[in-house]
């Protein structure tokens, strides 16, 4: 059956003049003898803008827009990708002739399926970049005015108003429509020998960042930060006791667990073999979603990039490693229904698997008594980069963070970082809290960026190295 008897043809969306060139191309592609086609349509309209002392300036204002035809071909892909505003007639065989591979490509095929989603807004997004630079300098003065110490701050700010477009020949017809914002701050302080440096950030899909947020708790953020690093300790390097804040618990499970759990790194590495496994406490949880009610879960993705419908991934549940992130090929490969984990950055990029929110799930314990239980150990409330590795090796850099002794947070500490190894860490946890914040990111991957969110409660681990 064709596409074009798939999809009903009343009732048309927005994309309805694409979604007819979608269908002609489909319906080509599956006459030249394909077994699979979809069709992706992207269309982003952004606006960056950026405030230093020495410069102010607009680094983005345009629209990136195009389609990109997917065909499965004797079990290989073949692409094509082009900025038009439509797709042109040819370009089903154009893609048919880029096929390659060793031919065991296979998908999960899907039910048929209409849906638009809009995610709406809360603040009206900005129009005119330079009132939004007017506002940017204000923060900037406002942050020299508070902290004379400073001697360096940008602030940068940029939305992204996202339209979409699915079209797949088992009869998937979407449509998405969202926006992400996000403003940031990035300081420099000097105090005699020492210099700190300091980053705050927030990012949200409810709209304009710089009124869904009160820009003044940003600002007294970053301003904690420069002065707990001016005036830190260093650490004495060892293995401690550590409590991680829901910053650094969603960067941990983000980054040393987080990928460990995408199918195409999990199939051959240390998850795949530890799936139906105990790794850690039973009141261990962490699961990767589509969508939280929270403003800075970023990852939204009702529709992932496949046209599959996002569902939670209980990557740990009761301390048992439970489930893989996948896209259509590895769920068809595993035998596993797809998880609306296949993202692609833009039209130009291929679906990989990639996370949405990752995040611990809350607990039942307070912080207060996580930190009571610390007899020597730190409070980590914030990071700024780190690195891990497929074999579950991991450092973060920590930007705040807090000595404890005896259940009592002390003076602050500077130049520290965090390491281990992800399962051992995993299975050191003793303790979660009630508490759950979550973060933005963006994630790299395979040459590619998309928006990310992390989080979760107060973490307490019972040894960490720590340097």
């Amino acid at each position: 059956m064709s596409l074009e008897n798939i999809i009903n043809a009343l009732n048309l969306g927005p994309l309805s003049l694409l979604r007819r060139r979608a269908v002609e191309s489909i319906d080509e592609a599956m006459r030249l003898g394909a077994s699979f086609a979809d069709l992706r349509y992207f269309r982003a309209r952004t606006m960056a803008v950026s405030s230093t002392e020495s410069r102010e300036v607009v680094n983005n204002y345009g629209v990136s827009e195009g389609h990109a035809l997917r065909v499965l071909v004797n079990g290989s892909w073949g692409y094509y990708t082009t900025s038009e505003s439509s797709v042109g007639a040819g370009a089903a065989r154009e893609a048919f002739k880029s096929a390659s591979g060793q031919g065991n490509v296979r998908v999960y095929e899907l039910r048929p399926l209409r849906d638009r989603v809009e995610v709406k807004v809360r603040r009206p997004l900005a129009e005119d970049p330079a009132e939004v630079m007017r506002e940017l300098r204000r923060i900037r003065e406002q942050v020299r005015a508070q902290e004379p110490r400073v001697k360096s701050i940008t602030v940068n700010y940029s939305q992204v108003e996202y339209d979409k477009g699915y079209w797949s020949s088992d009869g998937r017809d979407l449509e998405l429509r969202y926006s992400i914002s996000r403003v940031s701050l990035t300081a420099v302080a000097r105090e005699g020998d020492v210099v700190a440096s300091a980053y705050a950030s927030k990012s949200t899909y409810l709209g304009y960042a710089l009124e869904v947020f009160d820009v003044n708790e940003l600002i007294d953020l970053l301003l904690r930060r420069l002065r707990s690093q001016l005036k830190g300790v260093t650490v004495r390097p060892g293995q401690y006791q550590v409590v991680l804040s829901p910053d650094v618990s969603g960067v941990f499970v983000h980054e040393a667990l987080g990928h460990l759990a995408e199918a195409d790194i999990a199939v051959d590495g240390i998850l795949g073999k530890l799936r139906g496994r105990r790794v850690a406490a039973d009141f261990v949880n962490v699961s990767d979603s589509p969508q939280l009610d929270d403003p800075m879960a970023i990852g939204i993705t009702p529709y992932d990039d496949e046209g599959v419908r996002g569902r939670e991934v209980k990557i740990i549940e009761g301390g048992v490693m439970r489930e893989l992130m996948n896209d259509r090929s590895y769920a068809a490969s595993l035998g596993e229904e797809p998880t609306g984990n296949g993202r692609a950055e833009d039209f130009r990029s291929s679906v990989v698997v990639r996370m949405r929110n990752t995040y611990f799930k809350p607990g039942d314990m307070s912080l207060e008594e996580l930190l009571e239980g610390v007899k020597d150990g730190f409070l980590m409330e914030s990071v700024m980069g780190g690195q891990t590795s497929n074999d579950g090796t991991f450092q973060f850099g920590i930007q705040e963070g807090y000595r404890v002794v005896n259940g009592e947070v002390r003076e602050p500490i500077r130049g520290a970082g965090i390491a281990g190894y992800t399962i051992e860490t995993i299975g050191n946890i003793d303790g979660v809290s009630r508490d759950f914040k979550v973060w933005p990111g963006v994630c790299g991957k395979a040459g590619q960026s998309v928006f990310v969110g992390t989080g979760g409660p107060y973490v307490r681990v019972s040894k960490m190295k720590v340097g």
